[in-house]
């Protein structure tokens, strides 16, 4: 199957045994086109606006950070269900359709660094025709996230505070730049969801050592944790809690 990154992993031969370490559940369908595969970008309701102001972050507000069981609670009662697993620094969270397990509708993985109190997020995808199957087949209970960040942020949520669990201080990933449009939308998008644009890895000699990092070109992004589960933690309570 071809898969469209939208955030690729940093040093390739670790992310290889990563990949082949994780046992991966199949995908809904083996024919996904590229058109079909839809970056986190994409994941809105149709009555939502697909960039709508969110809540500052404020590390002085009195904002109780979510627990997993909140947030796996949460993620239930909008027809959904998240799974975390992982394997020595490798991670990976799994969202589900909650009326049929087997209807994958996006995921979330990457590793926390050996060299320092990074969490490095490799890939975060969520299908489109896996969003459209779930509301067909469950239109009462299927809500897309419950907000306009939609599964994305589930995902994102359960695998930051692993970072947190896990001793990291900061998430970082790379906003891959191979088509210009799309890319803009990404930044757009992870903006408005709490992340800092920090510089963008081009394609000169002088950005050798990010590319073998990040392996593309693109905009490097990252935010603390504790402010980025601030945030989501004010996105989720607002919509449930």
């Amino acid at each position: 199957m071809k898969y469209t990154s939208v955030l690729r992993a940093s040093i390739a031969t670790f992310s290889i045994s990563l990949c082949s370490s994780f046992s991966m559940p199949p995908m809904i369908s083996t024919s996904i086109q590229r058109s079909e595969i839809i970056a986190t970008t994409r994941t809105q309701t149709s009555s939502s606006p697909l960039y709508s102001t969110s809540p500052s972050i404020d590390n002085n507000a009195n904002v109780e950070l979510l627990t997993e069981d909140q947030v796996q609670d949460y993620a239930k009662s909008v027809g959904v269900t998240i799974n975390l697993t992982t394997l020595g620094p490798g991670y990976r969270a799994v969202a589900r359709a909650i009326h049929d397990e087997e209807q994958i509708i996006g995921y979330c993985e990457g590793f926390v660094r050996p060299t320092g109190q990074i969490l490095h997020v490799d890939k975060l995808e969520v299908w489109k025709k896996a969003l459209d199957r779930a509301k067909a087949e469950n239109p009462e209970g299927f809500k897309n996230g419950g907000q306009v960040f939609g599964v994305s942020l589930l995902l994102g949520y359960v695998s930051v505070l692993h970072g947190k669990k896990s001793g990291c201080g900061k998430a970082e990933f790379l906003a891959i730049d191979d088509e210009a449009f799309q890319h803009k939308r990404l930044v757009r998008f992870f903006s408005r969801a709490g992340f800092n644009r920090i510089r963008y890895v081009g394609d000169d000699i002088a950005n050798i050592p990010d590319r073998l990092v990040w392996g593309g070109c693109g905009t490097l992004m990252n935010q603390t944790i504790d402010n980025l589960l601030i945030l989501w933690s004010k996105i989720l309570s607002k919509n449930k809690f």
